[in-house]
């Protein structure tokens, strides 16, 4: 019973985790999420089409012209802003922080992901 318990709790922390980094399309159709284990994984889910748009990292961190991405302590990003959606896709604004010997780097990008669920552009 203590066993079952333990894991009952652990599962809805986990989601009630998880579901903190998840951002909602305004009429909640759609959902952009990133996930890191060794390396970042973001996602754009639309009409049950899922798009990999993981690139945003590398290219935010491009845009920071600090230091190689390998250099940093800490890599984040996630979804922070669904700018606009219509018929013919939907912009998303992603932010990654990235911290070097102490210091906070802040930069976001955007990423749009076709009504196919293409990952166009940038």
């Amino acid at each position: 019973m203590d066993k079952l318990f333990i894991t009952a709790v652990f599962y809805f922390f986990s989601f009630v985790v998880n579901a903190n980094e998840i951002l909602l399309r305004s009429d909640k159709s759609a959902k952009a999420y990133c996930h890191k284990i060794n390396e970042t994984v973001c996602i754009v889910l639309v009409k049950g089409v899922s798009t990999d748009v993981s690139a945003i990292e590398n290219k935010n961190i491009g845009k920071l012209g600090v230091t190689p991405k390998s250099d940093y302590d800490k890599v984040v990003t996630f979804p922070s802003k669904w700018l606009r959606f219509n018929k013919d896709g939907n912009l998303i604004q992603f932010t990654t922080r990235a911290w070097l010997k102490g210091q906070r780097y802040t930069i976001k990008g955007m990423v749009f992901v076709d009504s196919n669920g293409k990952y166009v552009h940038q």
